[in-house]
C-alpha cells in the first residue's frame, strides 16, 4: 500500500476501535449492575432479561436505517450523532428512578447506538483497500470482544466504589470525549483510484455482466438489496453468532454472582477472560479470510462453530467456576474466529456507496439474536435452570454453521446471486 493509504487505514482503525470500545463499555456496564438493579427495583429474572432485550430490540430495528443514513449523509456525521446521543442516554440510565423509566431510557439508548455499526463499516470500506478490508475491519470489531473483556474490569470497581447510578455518568463522559476525537481527527475517505493502485491493480468490472456490478463493487437500490435472499442468509448466520455472544455477555455475570456466589470484583475478572481471548481470534479470523479463505469461508465457519458448540455443551456440566470459565473461553475463541468471515464476501464485494446499508442488514441479524438471547435465557433461568439457559446457546452455533453451508463461497457466485434481472433496470439509470 502507498504511505497515504497506510496512514489513513491505521488512523481510521485506531479511532474506530476506541469508538467501538466505548460503545461496548456503555452497553455492558448494565450486565454487572443488573443484580443490584434487580434488587433495588424488585425485578425477577424475566424482567431483568427484558431490560437487556429492549435495548437490542431498538438497536436491531435501527441497523438498516442507520446504514442508509450513513450512505446518504456520510459515515462521520452519522457516527458522531450516534455517539453524542448514546452518551446522553447512558447518563440517563443512571438517573432512572423506576423500572418503567429504565426500560424507556434503554429503548432510546438502543436507537442511538443502532445507527452506528453500518456507518463504521462504511467508514472502514472508504478508507482501506478491498484486499485488506477484512483485516482492518477485524481490528476494529476486535473492540467488541475487548470491550466485553474490559467492561467488567472497569465497571466492577466503580460499582463497588460509587454505585451503579454514578458509574453510568462516568462512562457517558468517555463517550462524549471520543465523539470529539472522531469528528475532528477521523481521516477523509480515500478516492477509489488510490485504493485500487494500493492493491496493485486498477478497478475493473467484475466478470458478471450486469449493471449492478462495476469496478467499485456491487451496487443495488435499497429495495433490490432488501429482496436478496442471500443477504438474509447472512442475516441468519450473524443472528446465530450473536445468540451465543450476547447470551454469554448477558447471563454469565449473574450466574457467577448468584449461583457460584463469587464476589463482584472477582466476577468482573472471570467474566473478562473469554473475551480477551476472543479479541485475538477476531483479528486472526479477519486476517485468515483476507489472506487465505476469501473464497472458502465454510472452511473456517463450520469447524469453528462445531467446536464452539461442543464446549458450550460442556459448560452445562462444569463442576467448578474455573472449569466453567475454561470451557467458555475455548468456546469464545472459536466463536469469535468466525466474526469477520461472516461479513467477508459482502464487505469485500459490495460497493462502498451501499456498504453501510448492506453491512447493516447483516448486523441486524446479530441484534435480533441479541433481542432473543437475554429474554429466552431469562425465561429458561426462571422456569428451569441456568444449565437450560446456557444450553440455548448451542442452537446459535448450529444456526450459524447451517447458514454458512447455504451461502456461496466464490466471488462470482456471490455476484450472480446479487444480480437483478436486466429488465428491472431502467436504461441509463445509475444503480445506487
Amino acid at each position: 500500500m502507498t504511505s497515504i493509504v497506510k496512514r489513513t487505514a491505521y488512523a481510521t482503525i485506531i479511532i474506530l476501535f476506541l469508538a467501538w470500545l466505548i460503545d461496548y463499555i456503555d452497553r455492558l456496564v448494565i450486565t454487572l449492575a443488573l443484580p443490584t438493579i434487580g434488587k433495588q427495583f424488585h425485578l425477577n429474572a424475566v424482567e431483568q432479561g427484558a431490560i437487556l432485550s429492549i435495548f437490542f430490540f431498538s438497536y436491531a430495528i435501527l441497523q438498516v436505517p442507520g446504514g442508509w443514513l450513513a450512505d446518504k449523509i456520510g459515515a462521520t456525521k452519522t457516527m458522531t450523532i450516534a455517539m453524542v446521543a448514546w452518551s446522553a442516554f447512558t447518563a440517563l440510565t443512571g438517573a432512572a428512578v423506576n423500572y418503567v423509566m429504565l426500560m424507556t431510557v434503554r429503548l432510546v439508548f438502543g436507537i442511538s447506538e443502532g445507527i452506528f455499526p453500518g456507518a463504521s463499516m462504511k467508514a472502514i470500506a472508504e478508507r482501506t483497500t478491498p484486499k485488506t478490508r477484512l483485516t482492518a475491519n477485524g481490528f476494529m470489531v476486535a473492540s467488541n470482544s475487548f470491550g466485553a473483556a474490559v467492561a467488567p474490569l472497569v465497571a466492577a470497581p466503580f460499582l463497588i466504589l460509587v454505585g451503579w447510578q454514578h458509574t453510568f455518568y462516568y462512562v457517558a463522559g468517555l463517550g462524549i470525549l471520543i465523539a470529539i476525537v472522531l469528528w475532528f481527527f477521523l481521516p477523509k475517505a480515500l478516492p477509489t483510484t488510490a485504493t485500487a493502485q494500493a492493491d496493485g491493480d486498477v478497478a475493473t468490472p467484475a466478470a458478471t455482466e450486469s449493471p449492478v456490478v462495476n469496478g467499485e463493487g456491487i451496487e443495488l437500490k435499497l429495495p433490490d438489496l432488501l429482496r436478496k435472499g442471500i443477504m438474509w442468509k447472512y442475516f441468519l448466520m450473524f443472528c446465530g453468532f450473536d445468540i451465543i455472544s450476547w447470551g454469554l455477555v448477558s447471563w454469565v455475570p449473574s450466574y457467577l454472582l448468584t449461583v457460584r456466589h463469587i464476589d463482584l470484583a472477582n466476577t468482573g475478572v472471570l467474566t473478562s477472560i473469554p473475551f480477551f481471548a476472543g479479541t485475538v481470534t477476531t483479528i486472526l479470523g479477519g486476517w485468515l479470510f483476507d489472506r487465505f479463505l476469501h473464497e472458502h469461508h465454510r472452511r473456517i465457519i463450520v469447524p469453528c462453530m462445531v467446536i464452539s458448540a461442543i464446549f458450550l455443551f460442556l459448560m452445562l456440566s462444569a463442576s467448578s467456576s474455573g472449569l466453567f470459565i475454561f470451557y467458555e473461553t475455548i468456546a469464545a475463541c472459536f466463536m469469535y474466529m468466525v466474526y469477520q468471515p461472516i461479513f467477508g464476501l459482502p464487505m469485500r464485494l459490495l460497493s462502498p456507496r451501499i456498504l453501510g446499508t448492506g453491512s447493516a442488514m447483516i448486523n441486524f441479524g446479530g441484534q435480533v439474536g441479541g433481542v432473543l438471547s437475554p429474554l429466552v435465557m431469562g425465561w429458561l433461568v426462571q422456569a428451569f435452570s441456568y444449565q437450560a439457559a446456557f444450553g440455548f446457546l448451542v442452537f446459535g452455533a448450529v444456526l450459524t454453521a447451517v447458514c454458512a453451508m447455504l451461502t456461496p463461497e466464490a466471488a462470482q457466485d456471490f455476484e450472480k446471486a446479487m444480480v437483478v434481472r436486466q429488465e428491472d433496470v431502467v436504461p441509463g439509470e445509475v444503480t445506487a
